[in-house]
């Protein structure tokens, strides 16, 4: 995988609501996302959304509907969210102010 993405799922799964919870599950350079999956499940419906968005960034396989972002999500997390999106696009090549002036 590319650092940024790497970086942009790490940012998600070290919000500080979820950090403590999430630590173990945190590889140098992967992520144990059924060991995430199984601690998800006990964790609060916006802090479960942000390892489902962290496993979609990473294995690129839908976890979670854009309504969700918007409708569960605390400020806080909704933030941290399009935080690692930025970090995540400039894997692809578009600076950080280019999405900036995008926005």
């Amino acid at each position: 995988m590319l650092a940024c993405e790497y970086e942009a799922v790490r940012h998600l799964l070290t919000a500080p609501r979820i950090a403590g919870r999430t630590a173990p599950f945190i590889g140098e350079d992967d992520f144990d996302f059924p060991g995430l999956e199984s601690e998800a499940a006990t964790m609060s419906g916006g802090e479960e959304i942000l390892v489902r968005v962290a496993e979609e960034l990473w294995l690129a396989e839908k976890r979670v509907g854009l309504w969700e972002l918007v409708r569960r999500l605390d400020h806080e997390s909704f933030v941290r969210v399009l935080e690692a999106l930025r970090i995540g696009r400039r894997s692809h090549g578009q600076s950080a102010a280019t999405f900036d002036r995008a926005a």
